[in-house]
């Protein structure tokens, strides 16, 4: 099994394409300083042993237990369910997996967190806006969430800046490379993101500082 843990920093949201060029996709954002990834479930067996311990894979997209389930076996390090469900809950706590249940509004954040969740999958991010990641953090709540869905480096940098663990990004930053398109522009727009990251946390350690 993976080694279980908090996704930090920007995460990478792989789509159900053919792992062969996944891999490619992967081995890019890896050697870019981005090795943190949600794949489909289906693709965790191949692509967690071509990796090995230079990324960290989770599952997105696991909507019942049996995929909870299907996640914890193939290794995933984390889970991020598009349903706030009790039952998922319970079995990623009962097997120390961390869990991020889908939610939108700061009402649904804290009946996530009371269902015992690690934290809330906040989605679609794009539709909530990065403003947003302030109004959470003043009340408490920004650790515990994780955007996802639409956001370009300046929005996934601003959640970041504010407390969230993690943003999952998607075609902002892969384009159309899952489908076999140029690698080259892939890891140019890897910089945007990885500056971003890197500022915030600049960001977070001199408002720690102060």
């Amino acid at each position: 099994m993976g080694v279980m843990s908090v996704p930090n920093g920007i995460v990478t949201c792989l789509p159900p394409a053919d792992v062969d060029d996944l891999v490619g996709v992967v081995e890019v954002l890896v050697q870019e300083q981005l090795p943190t990834f949600a794949a489909p479930v289906a693709a965790l067996p191949e692509l967690r042993p071509v990796f090995g311990a230079r990324a960290v894979f989770g599952a997105w997209r696991v909507d019942d237990v049996a995929g909870v389930e299907a996640a914890h076996e193939a290794g995933a390090a984390f889970v991020l369910g598009d349903v706030a469900d009790r039952d998922m809950v319970i079995y990623s706590n009962r097997h120390s997996l961390p869990f991020y249940a889908a939610a939108t509004t700061p009402l649904e954040v804290r009946a996530v967190l009371d269902l015992g969740a690690t934290g809330a999958m906040l989605w679609p991010a794009d539709v909530v806006g990065h403003v947003m990641a302030g109004h959470l953090a003043r009340v408490g709540l920004a650790e515990k969430v994780i955007p996802m869905g639409g956001m370009g480096a300046f929005a996934a940098g601003e959640w970041l800046k504010h407390g969230a663990p993690a943003a999952c990004v998607d075609t902002t930053l892969l384009g159309d490379a899952p489908d076999g398109g140029d690698l080259g522009l892939l890891r140019d727009r890897c910089g945007s993101f990885r500056k971003a990251m890197q500022r915030a946390v600049e960001a977070r350690a001199e408002k720690s500082a102060g």
